[in-house]
Order: C-alpha cells, then sequence, then structure tokens
C-alpha cells in the first residue's frame, strides 16, 4: 500500500494515488452513500475555492487580492469543517430504525 491513500471507511478496502490525494481521501462509493445535504454542501463548498482561485490568478490590484485571499481562507476553513462532518457521519453511521437498535438499546 506504499503510495496510495486508503478510503476513510475502515471496512473499505479502496485506495487512490497517494500523490493526488495526501492525507485522507473518501471513496466514490461511500461519497454517494452519504446524505444528499452533505454532499451538495462539499460540492458548493469546492464550487466556490475553484471560483475565487481563478479570480485571484486573474486579478493583479494588490488590495483585491489580499481580500480575496481572505475569502477563500474562509471557504477552504469550511471545507474543513464539513470534512469533519463527513469524517463522523463514515466513522459514526446512525443506526436504522428496526428490532437490532431496540435490541441493542435493551442490552439484548
Amino acid at each position: 500500500m506504499s503510495g496510495r491513500t486508503p478510503c476513510i471507511n475502515p471496512c473499505c478496502r479502496r485506495t487512490a494515488p497517494a500523490d493526488k490525494f495526501p492525507g485522507e481521501m473518501i471513496c466514490g462509493k461511500r461519497f454517494r452513500a452519504l446524505p444528499a445535504e452533505v454532499r451538495n454542501e462539499h460540492r458548493g463548498i469546492w464550487r466556490q475555492i475553484r471560483k475565487w482561485q481563478r479570480r485571484i490568478t486573474k486579478t493583479s490590484d494588490e488590495l483585491k487580492l489580499q481580500r480575496m485571499r481572505g475569502i477563500l481562507g474562509m471557504w477552504c476553513h469550511r471545507l474543513d469543517a464539513n470534512w469533519s462532518a463527513i469524517k463522523a457521519v463514515v466513522l459514526n453511521p446512525e443506526k436504522p430504525e428496526g428490532l437490532d437498535a431496540i435490541l441493542e438499546e435493551l442490552g439484548l
């Protein structure tokens, strides 16, 4: 597994190249299994990050660059917070209502 990054789900055996995904990553199958609002927020945050990165490359005014870098930093901070929420959902999934959950609550 050298040179590979594993999925954050401990039960998943999928990996990705470490040069493209340094640190942590979630595979496509697990990402699609996330709740829709978490996925949509993650995609929206990445859309904003790419938008502000494009604007930064096109601007030469130093005052505008400073302001844009601050906005980009805010979106990166939101991405980190969203990634923590994704990890929490993947590592501690909600138990569905049913007989198994009720028996577990009762300690049987």
